[in-house]
């Protein structure tokens, strides 16, 4: 089976202890003319600048030789990082905002991050090994903005473009889809936390933008208490979340439907027979999902968001846990369950959706059927002759789908097994 959906097993060496190795920056430095860049900027949200090839959409780093302005910038970002190693080594900071704002203009004005070395070709482009590889958000840049829309998106007759969504993102190779995940969520992480969360104080990033750093110069006077010691470092946050396949021993796997989140695609078409107009409605069915809550297990978790989107009474012993799959948007960990019901809970009749009021419509299907779906089969609500209401579930190699999948396979061995 293929890695899981921005989970490739082939990704960016990380090399995290590197992070705050001042002599390594040196090398990072000297190292410009082979590195690769991934642009980043803001239009309805946070897009990622692609590469359209024979009707596919590819992430390719820029090469950071070919655009002096990115290697200036670059070049400037990594001897601010030295002297800020050199500033905190161990010890707490003394320098001032005002200080690092004197520092380069344009600097203030990008979020930067190393995310490691190409060592193992993520990038088919790249030949030879230890090719770094970093993000940049160039939103607050006019400089670069207008850059990258002048010298980039124009002159490839538009074959560069910012993506447009999770749309553009999902069709990419998985192991460059990968390494979009891995620098988004670190980008989002330096774009969002402009203070300290304990005391008010400025941060800024250091350690090559995978760390912020508190200034202790907090207006309100207030003593930091994340900086109790010399590490007063914020570092990028996670999110976990629990998503569940729930089966019952009958052979049926409960799905849910959020409208709002996934509203039906709608289309009309003309009966070649009847000449009548046929509208076709498809609605996407899922898995359960929720945040992880302070002090909760994975499965107290997912027996508490079984409740409260259908009402249903999951117990702990019925719960395993299956493989996870990071998820960006916007800095998500998908922890992956199955779940089955006891025969206690698996009328209809005991079916709540007015707890969170979070799903519009939670239904029980045949396992056959959500196999054939999950196989590219067309699922049918219901059918007349002037509409037609399908659903739909995730692709398979969603975190999702995979969990489906594995219902569909325990449901099968279940009934097997009786006969």
């Amino acid at each position: 089976m293929k890695d899981i959906f921005f989970g490739s097993n082939k990704h960016i060496l990380r090399y995290a202890y590197l992070r705050r190795d001042a002599k390594h920056m040196e090398t990072l430095l000297n190292s410009l003319n082979k590195s690769k860049l991934i642009i980043f900027k803001k239009v309805n949200r946070l897009e990622v600048l692609l590469n359209s090839n024979n009707n596919k959409n590819e992430l390719i780093p820029l090469n950071v030789k070919d655009y002096p302005p990115f290697k200036q910038i670059l070049s400037d970002w990594i001897k601010y990082n030295i002297r800020m190693e050199e500033e905190i080594d161990e010890e707490k900071s003394t320098i001032k905002f005002n200080e690092i704002n004197k520092i380069n203009d344009e600097l203030n004005k990008i979020s930067l991050f190393w995310l490691g070395m190409d060592d193992n070709n993520v990038f088919t482009n790249i030949n030879g090994n230890e090719n770094p590889i970093y993000s940049i958000d160039i939103t607050k840049s006019e400089i670069l903005s207008s850059f990258v829309e002048e010298e980039i998106i124009k002159k490839s007759n538009n074959k560069y473009f910012y993506s447009n969504g999770m749309k553009d993102v999902l069709v990419i190779d998985n192991s460059t889809a990968s390494a979009y995940s891995y620098c988004k969520m670190f980008i989002e992480f330096l774009n969002k936390n402009n203070y300290c969360p304990s005391c008010g104080s400025h941060v800024v990033p250091v350690q090559l933008g995978s760390k912020l750093h508190c200034l202790n110069d907090s207006p309100y006077n207030e003593i930091c208490k994340a900086n109790l010691t010399s590490n007063n470092f914020q570092f990028p946050r996670t999110d976990p979340v629990v998503i569940i396949s729930l089966s019952d021993e009958n052979g049926r796997i409960l799905l849910g439907a959020n409208r709002k989140r996934h509203p039906p695609t709608i289309e009309k078409v003309i009966d070649e027979k009847t000449g009548n107009e046929i509208i076709i409605s498809k609605t996407m069915f899922s898995c359960f999902a929720g945040f992880m809550e302070p002090g909760e297990t994975i499965e107290s978790t997912c027996v508490r968001e079984v409740y409260e989107e259908t009402g249903l009474k999951l117990k702990l012993e019925n719960i395993q846990i299956i493989q996870s799959q990071p998820w960006p948007y916007p800095s998500n960990l998908m922890i992956g369950c199955i779940g089955i019901l006891t025969n206690d809970q698996i009328n209809d009749s005991n079916i709540n959706t007015e707890l969170d009021k979070e799903l519009d419509q939670v239904q029980w299907f045949n396992f056959k059927d959500v196999n054939n779906v999950l196989n590219g089969i067309e699922g049918i609500l219901s059918k007349d002759d002037n509409k037609i209401d399908k659903w739909s579930v995730p692709p398979i190699e969603s975190i999702a789908g995979r969990l489906l999948t594995k219902s569909v396979n325990n449901c099968k061995k279940l009934l097997d097994e009786k006969l």
